[in-house]
């Protein structure tokens, strides 16, 4: 007895050292609670079993939901209380009752949702079944059933050895990934109350998508001198000699439009070759990155190479760059810096695609280099779409008083799209389109709406640059930027006169791309930040 309390002793203790070995703070923080956002997407998925009884299983679901209450809506007064992943079992007459779902966060956040429940005795009458393809998921095929007396229908999709169907909701769709494109026996159970359920099947036809359906991604606008394009819409592209020319090669070359736009589809890719010109090689010494963008519904590498033809064998003549992963089915733009190559630049005469022989689509092939600085001032501006492009505060380096958060980006894009073109004639315009941010000092409530005259674009101004004071000074009635109640005599109210004329302490950065100014209204300063179109 004595050792079987030493050895009791001995755990308890045990026990007690490893439960204070955890390391300090994990225990106690709950810091991601703060985080926990309400239930999201409640309902519950009802089925019933096929004898006549109306023995209904209710089983709850919702995003971030831990824990559910289940008012059946039959007049029973409690409801069943069911925790994330389990079900309710209650017993109906026939008839159709509103259910109402509770789901509980781990915070004790709740969202309530409710939905109707057809209890029925009759089987399953004017059943309809859609299954279709999906447009833009290769082999993903959706099904939905409705039924009049139904509660609930299975669904066989047909490509596994005793399958387990998916239960849905009558009415409501489900969708499924097959591994293989082909023709399968879809099969779908329709069941309410009663014995005998309704029944559907059809051999259907799952397709692969093969090719892309949106074009690539439009590329930034750069000035003539910062790119070298091969083949893009958004360039102009210098002259190719041959494409895919025959070097044995498996590669077979299609122009091909997609979205209205001009695309380079090549199938089984082993790999392509392009060449400028022999007699005029294309000189990269000045470009930094080679972009395109490839979409691939099969393809498992891509290799990019460049080729000097005028050297020597060896890496000064030709290097290539492989990717190290491949993402099939959507456009992946590529930038790869032009550093990674060995090949010498001065004369590029040849450039090839490499891969495992499937098919990929290439578009947007070109070489450049960060942006040449802009000269000054001219140039369309909007503000910077992120947090603190617009603020206030007390000096001219404080604005701790108020700024824009990332959400006003969105909430206020009418404001944000706005534009502020200092033309090269020293003309200047606002252009805010239909709609631009108003207050309440302009009659109206602080929201989108139509331009307010004076400050609708309507001036008749110009403007002055002084690169060596770092001033902006608008002329013109009217003519702002970032806010228009700004002014170097206050914040304009309903009655204030609107000044002929605004000085704004301007600092540019960023290659002449970013313009940082600051106006100075007597009870404050207001800050914005504007980037380059």
């Amino acid at each position: 007895m004595k050792n079987i309390k030493i050895l009791f002793s001995f755990l308890l203790m045990l026990a007690v050292t490893i439960s204070c070995s955890v390391p300090e703070g994990i225990d106690d923080d709950t810091s991601f609670l703060n985080s926990a956002s309400d239930p999201a997407a409640v309902s519950a998925l009802a089925t019933i079993t096929q004898n006549n009884s109306g023995k209904v299983t209710l089983t709850p679901r919702g995003e971030g939901a831990t824990k559910f209450e289940v008012y059946f809506g039959d007049g029973t007064a409690q409801p069943a209380v069911v925790n994330a992943g389990s079900s309710a079992v209650h017993i109906y007459r026939e008839g159709v009752y509103t259910v109402k779902i509770v789901a509980f966060g781990i915070t004790g956040k709740k969202t309530e949702s409710t939905q109707q429940i057809n209890v029925s005795f009759r089987s399953p009458e004017n059943l309809v079944v859609t299954i279709e393809n999906d447009r833009a998921i290769s082999k993903k095929v959706t099904v939905r059933a409705t039924a009049d007396f139904a509660l609930f229908y299975e669904v066989y999709f047909g490509d596994v050895a005793n399958e387990v169907p998916v239960q849905v909701n009558n009415g409501e769709s489900t969708s499924h990934v097959y591994a293989n494109a082909g023709t399968y026996k879809i099969k779908i159970v329709s069941k309410s109350g009663a014995i005998r359920p309704t029944t559907y099947e059809q051999d259907f036809v799952v397709t692969a998508i093969m090719a892309p359906t949106t074009a690539a991604p439009t590329p930034p606008s750069r000035i003539a001198g910062d790119v070298v394009s091969i083949f893009s819409d958004a360039y102009t592209n210098i002259g190719v000699s041959e494409w895919n020319p025959g070097w044995g090669q498996s590669t077979v070359l299609t122009n091909v439009t997609i979205d209205s736009n001009n695309t380079l589809k090549y199938s089984a890719l082993n790999y392509t070759g392009i060449v400028t010109d022999y007699g005029n090689p294309t000189n990269l010494s000045n470009m930094t990155y080679v972009h395109f963008d490839y979409w691939t519904p099969d393809a498992t590498t891509l290799g990019f190479k460049i080729v000097n033809t005028s050297q020597p064998d060896g890496p000064s003549k030709e290097s290539q760059f492989d990717l190290s992963t491949v993402t099939r089915m959507s456009w992946v733009s590529v930038n790869i810096p032009l550093s990674d190559f060995t090949t010498n630049k001065s004369a590029i005469t040849q450039m090839l695609f490499a891969s495992s022989g499937g098919t990929v689509f290439i578009d947007n092939l070109y070489f450049y280099k960060n942006p040449t600085p802009a000269s000054g001032i001219q140039g369309t501006w909007k503000l910077a779409p992120e947090a603190g492009a617009l603020k206030v505060g007390p000096s001219a380096t404080d604005f701790s008083w108020w700024q824009n958060n990332s959400a006003d980006v969105t909430t206020r894009a009418c404001l944000f799209d706005d534009r502020y073109v200092f033309n090269s004639n020293g003309t200047f315009n606002n252009v805010q389109g239909s709609t631009t941010w108003l207050e309440a000092w302009q009659g109206t409530a602080d929201a989108c709406g139509t331009p307010v005259a004076p400050h609708n674009g309507s001036a008749n101004a110009t403007y002055t640059y002084d690169s060596v004071a770092n001033t902006i000074t608008l002329n013109g009635i009217g003519a702002y930027l970032g806010l228009p109640k700004a002014t170097n005599a206050g914040e304009l109210n309903a009655s204030a006169t609107v000044p002929n004329s605004r000085v704004y302490s301007a600092v540019l950065s960023n290659g002449n791309n970013t313009l940082e100014v600051v106006i100075n209204f007597g009870g404050g300063f207001w800050y914005f930040k504007l980037v380059r179109v």
